[in-house]
């Protein structure tokens, strides 16, 4: 069975690896980004933001390469150089202590909970390792 080399996005474990996707599967410039059209309706734990696109991307992402035909073909860039202009964020919790100082009583409590966001590109994952 002939594949097509893709790169698969998965947000959620922050990796990006290379699949195969069989030819009677293929899905559509040189590249293209296969995602959920409703990715971002839905509650997302993260999403993906690609460098110098204007909107974030939710859920798994495939990407894809195209010839100039709008063919599906290998996809020719390599993985760390796809992986640099991707970035994950997700929110993380950071808790806020305070100090309890009295007659009887020493040590810490929780008081707060602050979020924020992180950003960071997705881990490759070299199939020949695992």
């Amino acid at each position: 069975m002939k594949t097509t080399k893709a790169y698969l996005v998965e947000p959620i474990t922050g990796t990006i690896r290379m699949v195969a996707i069989p030819e009677e599967n293929r899905l559509d410039d040189h590249q293209a980004i296969v995602v959920d059209d409703n990715g971002l309706e839905e509650t997302l734990p993260c999403f993906t933001q690609l460098d110098g696109y204007p909107s974030p991307l939710g859920g798994i992402l495939l990407i894809i390469g195209t010839d100039e035909n709008g063919e599906i073909v290998d996809v020719a860039t390599v993985i760390e150089e796809v992986a640099g202009r991707l970035t994950i964020v997700r929110p993380v919790f950071h808790p806020v202590f305070e100090a309890l100082n009295g007659p009887r009583i020493f040590g810490t409590r929780l008081s707060a909970m602050e979020v924020r966001l992180e950003h960071r590109r997705p881990t490759v994952i070299d199939e020949a390792t695992h």
